[in-house]
């Protein structure tokens, strides 16, 4: 059985701070010296050490899903291409993210309907309490922020937008080495819930 997660409600999208791990990393420098930048000089700018702390590990766990391929790739794709590498990266982190975006997202592009409303995130999650204990024992708080999350990080990829009753889903222009190299690197659920297939 799935072993699912609520960190994510703690978690931001990231993608100034994904991108310019990647940066550092690119020139050679070490995780432990990125989070002590982070920590000790508050590099990335965050609020609070803790917040600092937080993102970091976070954002270097999501590094640490994709290889030497992606990182070579990742400074030539376009930024609508670079959002959705820090997307699927997130999602590689996170079991219930990776459901979301192939059960909700993936059905919307599947059936063209393009409107992603509330009921239909609540449908989602009242079936994950039915399918796992462990979610049935969370508070409704928690769903709802949790929903609100995943919302968020589909608006800032620019795959959802708000249009306040809903959310109008957008399919993405997906560059042709990034499909190549998900589809290589045997990423096809999440490569099947960005197209729609």
């Amino acid at each position: 059985m799935a072993q699912y997660s609520a960190s994510m409600i703690t978690h931001s999208f990231w993608f100034n701070e994904f991108s310019q791990y990647l940066e550092l990393r690119e020139q050679g420098i070490s995780d432990d010296d990125i989070r002590e930048m982070s920590v000790d000089e508050n590099y990335f700018q965050q609020q609070s050490k803790a917040r600092s702390l937080d993102m970091v590990r976070v954002v270097k766990q999501r590094v640490d899903t994709l290889d030497d391929d992606y990182f070579d790739l990742f400074p030539s794709l376009d930024m609508a291409n670079q959002k959705l590498v820090n997307l699927v990266a997130s999602v590689k982190c996170n079991q219930l993210f990776d459901d979301f975006m192939y059960e909700v997202y993936r059905s919307e592009l599947l059936l063209g309907d393009a409107k992603l409303h509330s009921y239909e995130v609540e449908a989602f999650f009242n079936q994950k309490q039915v399918d796992s204990l462990q979610i049935a024992a969370w508070t409704e708080q928690t769903v709802r922020r949790l929903s609100g999350t995943f919302k968020t990080f589909l608006r800032e990829a620019d795959l959802l937008e708000d249009q306040g009753d809903y959310d109008l889903v957008k399919r993405p222009l997906l560059d042709t080495r990034l499909e190549f190299l998900l589809q290589t690197k045997g990423a096809t659920r999440q490569l099947a819930a960005l197209l729609g297939r």
